[in-house]
């Protein structure tokens, strides 16, 4: 199962972003389906990671943006049932514009230091957006 190994590297590159004095909260990736990856798989091993890790709380967020075709000849975009999918002006040679996102969204921290009242407060300001990392 690739999803233990994902989720341990995923946890590797959170740890380099989080700061010492902070609480992982929430982790958000984008996995578009060309990956393979199944949600439940990697919830499940997300939480075989954390369990073991510093931050046993964190939840994972998938994000799974559908497949996309474009069309050469017509310039038709869609989202297919399945990827090998034929254009309706009856194209077969549809090209892939989206599905393979492999993407480190956003890490969600909260501040240790801090009080109850002022996490709620900064936790949009702790939000981090890390763009492709995959």
């Amino acid at each position: 199962m690739h999803e233990m190994s994902l989720a341990i590297d995923l946890m590797e590159l959170v740890k380099r972003h989080v700061p010492p004095s902070a609480c992982l909260m929430t982790v958000t990736v984008r996995i578009g389906p060309m990956h393979g990856v199944v949600s439940e798989a990697l919830q499940w091993a997300w939480s075989a990671v954390t369990s073991q890790a510093t931050w046993p709380q964190a939840k994972l967020i998938i994000e799974t943006p559908p497949w996309r075709l474009s069309c050469p000849r017509c310039g038709r975009l869609w989202e297919p049932a399945t990827v090998d999918e034929h254009c309706t002006c009856g194209s077969v040679h549809a090209r892939v514009e989206g599905g393979d996102e492999f993407a480190l969204v956003s890490v969600d921290v909260a501040d240790l230091d801090a009080s109850v009242e002022d996490r709620s407060r900064h936790e949009a300001e702790n939000q981090v957006g890390l763009g492709t990392v995959v």
